[in-house]
C-alpha cells in the first residue's frame, strides 16, 4: 500500500486498520506530517506481515532508547526507507538493533559524512548481518575512511555511494568480500588508480562510474573501453552488459596504450609466452604460472610500469604484446601494411538505395576523413552523420559502438579488418 503525502498523522481506531486491512506486507508513507515514532509504532504493530516500510521524508524526532514495543512492531522489517529524514546514522544503528531481518535500507540524502559508528563497541558485522542491500547515495561522505567500517559486513552485496564526494579510493581495497554491485556516479574521482582499486572486490560484477572528473574528456566509447580494461571481473557496466568481445577489445587497447610508455626498445622478444588462442583467458591458477614466466626486465621502469597498471602482466599473458604502430605518409610501404578493408553503408533516407561500398583504407585515419568520405559517397553532410561500427563476425544482436570523436584514428577504436561502419543521418529534434 502506497501513501505518499496523503495527511495520514496516526493509526486511527484501536484494531482499525488490522480488521480493514491486517494483511498489508508493504506499506509507504513518504512525506505524511509524522515526527513522531508514536504512530509509526501503532500502525506497524497492526500488521503482523509488514516486512517493507517507507518512512522517507518524514522528520522524525530523535530516539534515545527504544520505546519498549519497538521490537515487536518493526523488528521483522526487512527493508527499510529513511532517505531525506535527516536522520543520523547512529540513530539508525540504534533502531537497527531491534531490526535482526533488515536486509535493504535506502539511508540517501541525510547528510552523512561517516559510516563508522560512534560508540567503539557496537560491531556493524553483528548489528547489519543480514544487510545486503544499502543505499546511501546524496550524502555528504568524503574519505573512503567512512566507508571502510562497511567492509566486514558478511553480506553486503550492493552498495549505492552515488553523488558523494568521494574523490579517491585506496588500493588495495580491503575486505567487501560479499559485493557485487558499487555505484559511484558522480563522485569527484581524479585518479586511474582510484579506477583500478575498484578491482579489489573479489566478487564484484555491476559498476556505475557515470560523471567523474577523471573520464570527462572521453568519449563515452572511450570511457568504457578504459574502465572495463582495468576491471577484470566486471560484466556490467553502467547498466550495459560487458560482452565478451567488448573486454577482449578494450583489454587489447589497453595492452597498445600501455605500450606507449614502454622504454625504448620495448619488450625482448621472448618476454611473453605463448597465449591461447582467441584471446581466452586462462583459469587463475594457469595464468598466475603463465605470468611467472614473463621475462620482464628488472628495472626502475617496467615496475613503474607494472606499478600503474597491475593487470598489464596478466594482460600479456591472455592477449600477447599489442603495439600501436606509426602511420606514415612515405613511401616506404607502411600505410599498406596497415590498410584494413572495410564495409562502408549507410541507412540515410536519401541514400537507402545506394549499395554498399568496399574500400581499403589506413588503420590510422581519423573519423572526420571516413564522414568526409561517406558524405561524397551517401551524401550525408559530415555534421549530421552518426557513424557506427560493426565488428568482424558480429551476431545480429550485437549493438554496433559508436565512432564518437573525430579527432581519434580507427584503430583507436578498436576498427579491424572485415568490419563494416554504418553512417546514420541525426533527426532534427
Amino acid at each position: 500500500v502506497f501513501l505518499p503525502d496523503a495527511n495520514v498523522t496516526e493509526a486511527g481506531a484501536a484494531g482499525e486498520i488490522a480488521s480493514v486491512c491486517g494483511a498489508i506486507e508493504e506499506l509507504d508513507l513518504e512525506g505524511n506530517p509524522i515526527s513522531e515514532w508514536r504512530p509509526v509504532l501503532d500502525i506497524a504493530a497492526q500488521l503482523p506481515r509488514l516486512t517493507w516500510l517507507g518512512l522517507n521524508r518524514l522528520p522524525l524526532s530523535p530516539l534515545s532508547t527504544l520505546p519498549n514495543d519497538f521490537a515487536s512492531a518493526l523488528g521483522r522489517m526487512r527493508s527499510l526507507c529513511l532517505s531525506r529524514t535527516g536522520m543520523a546514522w547512529d540513530q539508525f544503528l540504534l533502531l537497527a538493533s531491534a531490526m535482526p531481518e533488515l536486509t535493504s535500507l535506502h539511508f540517501g540524502a541525510n547528510g552523512v559524512t561517516s559510516l563508522a559508528p560512534s560508540d567503539g563497541n557496537v560491531l556493524l558485522a553483528s548489528r547489519l548481518s543480514k544487510l545486503a542491500v544499502l543505499w546511501v547515495e546524496d550524502n555528504a561522505i568524503r574519505l573512503w575512511d567512512a566507508v571502510a567500517p562497511l567492509s566486514e559486513l558478511p553480506a553486503l552485496e550492493v552498495l549505492n555511494l552515488n553523488g558523494n564526494q568521494i574523490s579517491r579510493l585506496p588500493n588495495p581495497i580491503h575486505g567487501f568480500r560479499a559485493l557485487k554491485q558499487i555505484l559511484l556516479r558522480g563522485n569527484p574521482l581524479s585518479d586511474w588508480e582510484s579506477i583500478t582499486a575498484i578491482d579489489s572486490f573479489p566478487s564484484l560484477r555491476d559498476a556505475a562510474l557515470r560523471d567523474i572528473p577523471l573520464i570527462a574528456g572521453l568519449s563515452a566509447s572511450s570511457q568504457r573501453r578504459s574502465i572495463i580494461a582495468r576491471l577484470s571481473g566486471l560484466k556490467m557496466l553502467n547498466g550495459s552488459e560487458v560482452r565478451k568481445r567488448e573486454r577482449e577489445d578494450a583489454e587489447r587497447f589497453y595492452l597498445r596504450t600501455i605500450s606507449e610508455q614502454y622504454p625504448e626498445g620495448g619488450l625482448p622478444a621472448d618476454a611473453v609466452p605463448e597465449t591461447p588462442p582467441g584471446g581466452v583467458t586462462p583459469e587463475a591458477d594457469a595464468l598466475a604460472a603463465l605470468v611467472v614466466q614473463l621475462r620482464i626486465p628488472d628495472a626502475p621502469e617496467w615496475r613503474a610500469i607494472e606499478a600503474e597498471h597491475p593487470r598489464w602482466r596478466a594482460l600479456l599473458c591472455v592477449h600477447g604484446e599489442q603495439r600501436k604502430t606509426a602511420v606514415t605518409g612515405s613511401s616506404t610501404g607502411v600505410i599498406s601494411a596497415e590498410l584494413i578493408e572495410l564495409t562502408i553503408r549507410s541507412t540515410a533516407a536519401d541514400a537507402g538505395h545506394l549499395p554498399p561500398i568496399t574500400r581499403r583504407l589506413p588503420n590510422g585515419l581519423l573519423v572526420k576523413s571516413i564522414k568526409a568520405m561517406a558524405g561524397a559517397l551517401f551524401r550525408v553532410e559530415p555534421t549530421k552523420q552518426i557513424l557506427l561500427y560493426s565488428r568482424p563476425e558480429a551476431h545480429k544482436n550485437d549493438i554496433p559502438e559508436v565512432l564518437d570523436d573525430d579527432l581519434k584514428r580507427l584503430c583507436d577504436f578498436g576498427v579491424v579488418s572485415g568490419g563494416t561502419i554504418i553512417v546514420e543521418e541525426a533527426t532534427d529534434e
